[in-house]
């Protein structure tokens, strides 16, 4: 499974954590980096409608890149190791009534799709580019949302593109699903559930995706940056299934499961870490585990839970006073691009993370399983108040919905500290590798003056960073590698 990123500002570190002397990372990234592709492209001005959309084929491997300007879409096919191969190009859909590429879908043949939308998703128009004929067909849907349904998220994964709504006053998900020229309507019904706030009162399904910010995606198997997992509604998307957590509620992770096929709900309630009344919690999925953080003033709490028998693998805390001792990174804090400081105790450390909200974020690198945990907090300029929020980071989701970072302003604080852990939860004591997300920050900031329309996908076992040189006029595809997999 592939998902993809759009970069919504150049040049940051994309991990938030691991910063080296440039003198060092520059002879290490020589090696980290491939130019798969650096192939010819010329987008007409105005730049404010250029749009590029890579689009992997999940089951049969290869890549198709949309890229657009104001009156032209070009698709760029790549082979299985990313070779250009041809490209068709076809006028680009009305500006006046489609603003954006909102996602993309591959048939059971393997002819790719891209979608426009309307600003309001009412109207979304496909082109099907046929590579084998030459040929591009247009398909327009009138989307028969009603006054009431609100659009919550859109993505594309298992080569189909996705709209998410929901119903007022109900306890449904749409999903409405667009591929082979058609879109099928499915129904998650989550009215046999009960639910509960943060305050431990009942509440309602629709309640509960108004009042925490609606639904946020995470990306598999790519890095989440810390500040896109501060959501408390999250969304994780399998070949088999679609995965729900809720983490409104003190107590307890709803953690809900929709069958890919028959759209069936089911729940599992996990019980989160005991914490200090003044704390918070937060949890993340991750390979038939959920990753549950705790943090308060008085202490950080980090465990994992089997989601199969809700046995608890491993839990660990560390109080004010003592030192972390499952953590194999200093306790860090950063605000947007800068770089971070070290808090010198752990009293400090937990007393700016109680400031913010709660996140947790897991990766599978080649050897561990790195766990970021931590907390994101907002901060405004100089006469204006500080609150907790989920921030900014170099990467998002694409589509509406999990990308939560266009909400918030640019200054963001992370403070976090990293952990190594093997398949059961235990703690690794061992100098941590680079992951290829390091590199690509890295190459992101020396290539700043040629980088446009940046993207990131993971492709197989490597990701590839995608960007357009305006001044060159070229479309280049990198790869990058995490340590232990060359």
């Amino acid at each position: 499974m592939v998902f993809v990123h759009r970069i919504i500002k150049n040049a940051m570190s994309i991990k938030n954590i691991f910063i080296l002397t440039l003198v060092t990372f520059g002879l290490q990234s020589a090696v980290a980096q491939v130019v798969l592709s650096s192939h010819h492209l010329e987008l007409k001005r105005p730049d404010a409608y250029h749009d590029i959309l890579p689009a992997p084929d999940a089951d049969n491997h290869g890549l198709v890149v949309f890229a657009a300007d104001k009156s032209n879409v070009t698709a760029l096919r790549y082979n299985r190791v990313l070779f250009y191969t041809d490209s068709l190009s076809a006028e680009r859909p009305s500006t006046r009534d489609y603003e954006l590429m909102a996602g993309y879908s591959y048939t059971t043949v393997a002819k790719p799709s891209a979608y426009w939308a309307s600003a309001d998703y009412k109207k979304i128009q496909e082109l099907q580019f046929d590579f084998e004929t030459g040929k591009i067909i247009e398909y327009s849907f009138e989307m028969p949302f009603k006054d009431d349904e609100s659009l919550l998220l859109t993505y594309s994964a298992n080569n189909g593109f996705c709209i998410i709504t929901m119903p007022a006053k109900s306890a449904q998900l749409y999903f409405y699903i667009f591929k082979d020229g058609r879109y099928v309507r499915h129904t998650a019904d989550f009215s046999d559930f009960s639910f509960k706030n943060a305050e431990n009162d009942h509440t309602n399904f629709e309640s509960v995706i108004n009042e925490n910010g609606g639904l946020h995606k995470m990306e598999y198997p790519a890095y989440n940056p810390l500040p896109a997992t501060a959501g408390k509604l999250k969304l994780y998307t399998t070949t088999a299934a679609t995965y729900l957590t809720f983490d409104q509620n003190p107590d307890a992770t709803q953690l809900f499961v929709i069958d890919n096929k028959t759209f069936d709900v089911s729940l599992k309630t996990i019980k989160k870490p005991l914490i200090d009344d003044d704390g918070d919690s937060n949890s993340f999925y991750h390979n038939g585990t959920l990753y549950q953080v705790a943090v308060s003033k008085e202490e950080l709490k980090l465990a994992a839970v089997s989601v199969a028998t809700s046995e608890i693998l491993q839990s660990y805390s560390a109080g004010k006073d003592d030192s972390i001792l499952f953590k194999n990174s200093n306790l860090m804090e950063q605000t947007d691009n800068k770089a971070p400081r070290i808090f010198k105790n752990t009293k400090k450390f937990l007393k700016k993370a109680s400031w913010g909200l709660p996140a947790v974020t897991v990766y599978h690198t080649p050897e561990d399983i790195l766990v970021v945990s931590g907390a994101i907090r907002q901060t405004y300029p100089a006469g204006q108040v500080v609150l907790g929020g989920m921030g900014t980071v170099a990467m998002a989701g694409m589509g509406v919905g999990g990308d939560v970072f266009s909400m918030m302003p640019d200054h963001t604080q992370t403070v976090y500290i990293e952990s190594l852990f093997d398949a059961d939860f235990n703690h690794k004591n061992l100098p941590q590798q680079h992951l290829a997300a390091d590199y690509i920050g890295q190459y992101m900031y020396e290539h700043e003056k040629q980088v446009s329309l940046p993207t990131i996908f993971a492709y197989e076992y490597y990701y590839v960073a995608g960007y357009y040189d305006e001044k060159a006029h070229r479309y280049l595809l990198v790869k990058f590698m995490d340590d232990g997999i060359r």
